[in-house]
This record gives C-alpha cells, structure tokens and sequence, in this order.
C-alpha cells in the first residue's frame, strides 16, 4: 500500500471524527465521501492529480446538493414554554442574593425567580423590573423607567 493510500484513509477517519465532534452538523462528512472515491480511484491506480481534482469535485458536489436540504430536515421549532410567558412582564427585586455576582430575586405573576440584569448591575430591593429574556432558570431584566444621565 502506498503513502497515498493511507493519506486518504487519514482523510476519511479525520472527516468522520470532525462530523462527530460537531455534532453532526453535517459539515465534514462530504470530505469522508471524496476521500473514499479518492481511495477507490488510489487503488485503481489512477495518477494523484486526478484523485485530488476527484476529491474536491465530489466534495463540493455533495456539499452544495445535500447540506441545504439536511439543514431544512435538522431545524427544530421552538416550543414555547409557560416560562417564556413571563417575557415582557414587569415584577418586583425581593432579596439580594450575592452581590459579588449581582444577582437578586425578583417577582413576576407570584412566582419567584433568580434574575439579573443584562449589564450585571445590582438593582435595589423594591426596584421594579421588566423581563427581558429567560437563559436556562434565569430571568435576564431590566429596571423599569430606567433614567439616562448625560
């Protein structure tokens, strides 16, 4: 077996373990196919320069056909939650939590949640909030009528 050939199987192996680290994105796995046409063409004894062009063509190829087709069949709809509910609700800071970390408790339609704020920024107890987002439990807010000085 030549150089080539093992060239090309470390192409393949590579491809296939780059798609698995990207979660199958497919993204990489176009490249494992033309290595293994590359590989077909090798031990048929086809010169490099014709393997190399083969690989590319047939990468591209498969690429351009098939990943806007596999992205349209990997999109997933969001499905809204009770908590995205609470997005764009106003609420209250009840308790300071850690104010190294400038995190708080707030209140939003009687539910208490951990919040803070986009800017990182410690509100006071009473301070009145407006949801902004949600990131895994916690609320992301803003102070409500938050006054800009020049």
């Amino acid at each position: 077996m030549s150089d080539i050939f093992w060239i090309w199987v470390a192409v393949i192996v590579v491809s296939i373990f780059l798609e698995c680290m990207t979660q199958l994105q497919l993204i990489t796995i176009w490249s494992a196919v033309g290595g293994i046409v590359a590989l077909i063409l090798e031990c048929a004894g086809v010169d490099i320069m014709v393997q190399i062009i083969v690989f590319f063509i047939v990468t591209t190829v498969l690429l351009v056909l098939t990943k806007p087709f596999a992205h349209r069949m990997s999109k997933f709809d969001k499905t809204p939650t009770n908590a995205d509910m609470n997005i764009g609700k106003k609420g209250k800071v009840t308790k300071i939590i850690d104010k190294d970390m400038c995190t708080f408790r707030v209140r939003v339609d009687n539910c208490d949640w951990t919040a803070v704020t986009e800017n990182k920024e410690l509100l006071p107890v009473g301070t009145e909030i407006v949801v902004m987002r949600i990131e895994g439990v916690k609320l992301i807010v803003e102070q409500v009528n938050q006054t800009v000085t020049a």
